[in-house]
């Protein structure tokens, strides 16, 4: 499939130390065990993940905060993939809450598996970071990511493409930006007040951020889901449920995708302002929001991840 162009006015940047971060990943996953084989190391490594957070985060000084970010977004994508393994939503949920009781509240991980050691480890990086009461509100949005990746594998278990209203809701959690916005706290040292965070304005911004990127990814990903039978995919759910051929459905979601990076350049324009200081974290956090829809749009058409699966079947694991 010939890669459609996507609108996109935002020009990325990338980190100077994007390989050595990315080597670091590398390393730090077959340390706890996420990638075990010459043949899983080296999709990983051919994935970039660290270059997709160089593209996030371009101008990071603080280098322990940002593999922080690294490393989680590395154990997210293959927890994403490990989870697709999984038969039914019941052992998929069952699973999620033995992580998410490892990361939240301290369980001792289960040493034969590599996601539990590699949540613990990572909490007990964030947590030396000294970001007050930052581990119990990104488990809360954690907690939120694993209820839709719950959604997503009844559908899958069933084998029945969801409704369009229905996976629009659950793919702007899956793609999994929420968390990533946390993460700029550690890594920009950006604080915006409680209230700000919850304004409807900004809450406007970071869903229309997610959905950009999460169509941008659906139309990226969508061979390579079709091949492993994925039902979770824009493009596949408007063939399904409008009756439309893959040209069309994937016509309509590069559309949709355009119409919402506009829509997002509209609600920039429009952020009211608060006071001096809190304006000028609120235009930092806004070009980390940027930053992600610019960076994932650049980063996926140079990543090994979103290439077909090889033929012996192996994945990132």
């Amino acid at each position: 499939m010939q890669l459609p162009t996507l609108e996109c006015p935002y020009l990325p940047s990338v980190h100077p130390a994007a390989d050595e971060i990315h080597e670091m990943t590398v390393k730090w996953a077959q340390a706890m065990g996420l990638a075990r084989n010459p043949v899983h190391i080296e999709a990983l490594r051919d994935s970039q993940v660290g270059h997709l957070l160089a593209r996030i985060f371009p101008a990071t000084a603080d280098m322990i905060a940002l593999q922080v970010a690294v490393d989680w977004t590395t154990l997210f994508c293959c927890l994403d993939d490990r989870l697709e393994q999984i038969h039914g939503a019941v052992l998929v949920a069952a699973y999620l809450r033995s992580l998410l009781g490892v990361f939240r509240d301290g369980a001792h991980p289960q040493l034969i598996d590599p996601f539990s050691q590699a949540f613990s480890d990572l909490r007990e990086r964030m947590l030396d970071l000294r970001v007050p009461n930052w581990i119990p509100r990104f488990s809360a949005c954690v907690e939120r990511l694993f209820d839709a990746f719950v959604d997503e594998a009844r559908y899958r278990a069933a084998g029945v493409v969801p409704a369009f209203a229905s996976h629009s809701k659950i793919r702007q959690i899956t793609v999994g930006l929420h968390t990533g916005f946390l993460l700029s706290e550690l890594t920009e040292h950006i604080f915006l007040p409680p209230d700000v965070l919850e304004h409807e304005s900004v809450r406007a911004l970071e869903r229309s951020a997610s959905t950009i990127v999460g169509l941008a990814n659906d139309i990226y990903t969508v061979e390579k889901e079709m091949a492993k039978g994925e039902v979770n995919n824009t493009v596949l759910v408007l063939m399904h449920e409008d009756g439309l051929s893959f040209a069309d459905a994937l016509d309509r979601t590069v559309q949709l995708h355009n119409i919402e990076m506009r829509e997002f350049s509209r609600l920039v324009t429009d952020l009211p302002s608060f006071d001096e200081d809190t304006d000028h974290q609120l235009r930092r956090y806004v070009e980390v929001l940027i930053a992600f829809i610019s960076g994932h749009d650049d980063w996926a058409r140079t990543t090994g991840r979103y290439n077909p699966p090889p033929s012996d079947g192996s994945a990132v694991r």
